[in-house]
């Protein structure tokens, strides 16, 4: 049996790179003749470093990455070989091949984010990726001769956004670059029930799940509580630390998207996860300081299967609310990316 080893984001604290990693740990494992670890990036900022020499171990860990770190122990298979920007770990030839993906791992904008998270370490180590993001709709001049390096060499590429392709297209003269759905659509709303787990302070209450990892949106948050109140409805937020929900896991998230009436957010997972419940949802576009534009992610997600009418525009939320959602359309495009990615993962890590 082949031996894969998965390079993603492993930071604890955002519910999408824990669900996307364990969701492609289980894809591979489902759909090919092979076992999966992920390895552990260590490179870091100069503020973590820092961190880390000033404060032991066992006090970096808050309450909210503890919830973290325990749905890792419980449901993802973590090697033990840690991997960074500079070293090289002889161990890693022990893997057959390396996959890099999903989620932002190619964000120009995160310094962490360079040669490790394109596995170039050996040449003679197969390396591909699936559904790889850059995060952005161009990557920063200082970088681009380094990523176009990095990508050339590896076996196959596959990314999760039409502008990703662009990109890589751009970077290296490729043309055989593949854009697939995220790996957290390739297990069904059955699988993510194994996963999941109710918050222990929800009491059963009609509620709006809210998730913004972007700078606030005023407009939206004052038409959101006027719309909660004329129907009843709690907002539950997941993100603010003043929230009674701020503290919990990957698991009751999955239960909390599976179970609202409305999710509004600026998360591309969260929408993942509204698609696949089946959920009515309204995203608006994630703003960062100092940070490039994230929409493509969003742009290309709601093209796929349709979901453009989602998309909030300034003063518009009960027109989104109100229109219908076509999910037996949605199903159909669903079984046939999953099947073009499962084909991919198995041309590419069986042979």
């Amino acid at each position: 049996m082949k031996k894969v080893g998965i390079i993603t984001i492993t930071g604890l604290g955002n519910y999408g790179n824990r669900l996307q990693n364990y969701a492609l740990q289980q894809a591979i494992e489902k759909s090919t003749a092979c076992t999966c670890e992920t390895l552990v990036n260590k490179s870091c900022r100069i503020k973590g470093y820092i961190k880390k020499i000033i404060m032991p171990t066992h006090d970096l860990l808050t309450e909210r990455e503890q919830v973290f770190q325990e749905f890792n122990d419980k449901f993802v298979h973590f090697s033990d070989i840690k991997i960074n920007n500079i070293s090289k770990d002889r161990r890693i030839l022990e893997y057959d091949c390396l996959v890099c993906g999903s989620d932002q791992i190619w964000n120009s904008d995160y310094p962490e984010n360079d040669k490790a998270n394109f596995g170039y370490f050996f040449e003679n180590l197969k390396t591909i990726s699936y559904a790889a993001s850059f995060g952005t709709d161009s990557i920063n001049e200082s970088k681009k001769h380094r990523y176009a390096k990095y990508l050339k060499r590896m076996k196959a590429i596959s990314v999760r956004e039409d502008k990703g392709k662009e990109l890589a297209e751009q970077l290296t003269g490729r043309t055989d670059i593949c854009v697939h759905v995220d790996p957290t659509f390739l297990l069904t709303a059955e699988d993510w029930g194994k996963v999941e787990k109710r918050p222990q302070m929800y009491r059963g209450e009609k509620y709006i799940l809210k998730y913004f990892l972007g700078e606030k949106n005023s407009e939206l948050n004052q038409q959101l509580e006027k719309y909660a109140a004329t129907h009843r409805l709690q907002i539950i937020d997941v993100i603010s630390p003043d929230s009674p929900y701020y503290n919990i896991g990957p698991s009751e998230f999955l239960y909390l998207e599976r179970n609202a009436e409305l999710i509004v957010t600026d998360s591309f997972h969260s929408c993942v996860f509204a698609i696949i419940y089946q959920r009515p949802f309204i995203v608006a576009e994630r703003k960062e300081k100092n940070l490039q534009g994230m929409g493509s992610r969003i742009d290309t997600l709601l093209k796929k299967f349709c979901l453009e009418d989602r998309k909030y525009v300034d003063g518009d939320l009960e027109n989104i609310i109100y229109s219908e959602i076509d999910y037996n359309h949605i199903n159909k495009v669903l079984e046939t990316e999953k099947n073009i990615s499962f084909q991919y993962l198995k041309r590419h890590l069986e042979n």
